[in-house]
């Protein structure tokens, strides 16, 4: 079936819109965001951090693993005795780069925190490298940031028994990189208990016992709550009044019990209200609170979102990647283009709307078509243009070859044109409807 002449209107400006869309974008210019400084130093501090974590991983004996094939240091192994769950290589190994310390800046400033604001974190040993970066980007930021950290983790995350998550934080501290312990720390993964750990699951303790009796030593003790919502209400009382919330990883304390978190997506999470049940974790209670929330984890979309490289060959240098851009259009091309978008859109609610109304109670026959085609035709001069436009839509009804009803026809659209016109033209000419 033929397009009409407006048809042919509507995707020629369809086209131009598309068109000017895709130059806006490419004429965008790329502008390194306001708070980039203070992100490159957050990157550069956290290149620090990490180069001192790897130094005390070698001297305890732990060799990076293949795996780790840009030779960060943060990757753990495969399987180890506190391994809880099963985790993507590529992401751990995306989430050692120093452009997740970067990130955190850009969020927490996104996020309206400012020097001084308290912040709190929740954090899982799954992603070290992302723990790291929020502690980076608090410590150049000049936070007031509570955190507490969990011991088990999912594959290739710090699962070494023998250097766990805190012990990477209290190098820093001890390098002068970094101020700020955790609060509690507690053995994560199923219940917070850790009772899925492979260890335990394969009745093969030694190396947990050994490992919690050494953190006691170093005086870093495990807070152990069984029930779900006293461990809860333990941990926002010791976060307190804060600015923003963040949360790393897959621990039961973010997340909650049902993982309904999971569903609110990544980076700084748009405002919601859910609902709060007593398997709720901290995500949905921050956010029932109106508290921003900044969540680091589905690290692939993150990386899509942000403009972190993802998987990267090798480490990007400090300032270079795209989380540290943004693009700048010209407003009036913007308003040009949208204003265009919002006539074709009403443009053709119009039209649809009209079709509708004929619709369900016209029905054309070719032979009423051609008869009201003649008396056009012979009309045509003294309707000009608009007498030409009807002809070519009653052509199309005559080569239907059939009754067509409109409420049930796939040519509903095209048909009720020509009807509507057919009723226009047959009022002005002084003749009946057409039937």
């Amino acid at each position: 079936m033929r397009l009409k002449r407006k048809h042919y209107h509507y995707l020629i400006l369809l086209v131009l819109l598309a068109a000017a869309a895709l130059g806006i974008w490419l004429a965008g210019r790329r502008v390194r965001v306001s708070c980039a400084d203070q992100m490159q130093e957050a990157a550069a501090l956290h290149r620090q951090v990490v180069a001192a974590v790897k130094e005390e991983r070698l001297r305890r004996g732990y060799e990076l693993v293949p795996e780790d094939t840009l030779q960060i240091g943060l990757m753990g192994e495969h399987i180890t005795a506190i391994t809880t769950s099963l985790g993507a290589m590529e992401a751990k190994r995306t989430a050692q780069i120093p452009d997740f310390a970067a990130l955190c800046v850009r969020l927490f400033h996104e996020a309206g925190v400012q020097e001084g604001d308290r912040v709190g974190a929740c954090f899982s040993g799954s992603f070290p490298g992302l723990d790291l970066a929020v502690l980076c980007a608090a410590e150049v930021m000049h936070l007031d940031i509570v955190y507490f950290c969990t011991l088990g983790s999912s594959n290739y995350g710090a699962n070494l028994p023998g250097y766990v998550m805190p012990e990477m934080v209290q190098t820093a501290v001890n390098a002068g990189l970094l101020s700020v312990m955790p609060s509690t720390v507690s053995m994560g993964g199923s219940g917070d208990r850790g009772s899925n750990m492979q260890g335990y699951a394969l009745e093969e303790t030694e190396e947990i016992d050994e490992m919690i009796a050494r953190l006691e030593r170093e005086g870093i003790p495990l807070s152990a709550h069984p029930d779900f919502a006293e461990n809860i209400a333990v941990h926002m009382d010791l976060l307190g009044d804060i600015k923003a919330f963040v949360n790393v990883g897959g621990n039961i304390l973010g997340l909650g019990n049902e993982d309904v978190s999971l569903g609110y997506g990544q980076g700084l999470l748009k405002p919601a209200d859910p609902v709060i049940k007593e398997s709720s974790g901290l995500v949905e209670r921050y956010l029932s609170l109106g508290v921003p929330v900044i969540h680091l984890l589905n690290i692939k979309q993150l990386c899509a979102e942000t403009g972190v490289p993802y998987d990267p060959v090798s480490v990007p240098a400090d300032g270079t990647s795209a989380v540290y851009y943004s693009r700048n259009y010209a407003k009036p091309a913007i308003i040009a283009v949208g204003a265009a978008a919002v006539h074709l859109e009403r443009a053709v609610e119009v039209e649809r709307a009209v079709v509708a109304e004929i619709a369900p109670v016209r029905r054309v026959t070719p032979d009423a078509a051609l008869d009201a085609q003649g008396r056009v035709r012979a009309e045509a001069p003294a309707h000009g243009g608009r007498g030409r436009e009807v002809n070519v839509a009653l052509d199309d009804v005559v080569g239907v070859g059939g009754d067509v009803d409109m409420g049930s026809s796939g040519l509903v659209g095209h048909v009720g044109e020509a009807a509507a016109e057919c009723d226009a033209v047959e009022r002005e000419l002084g003749g009946d409807e057409v039937d």
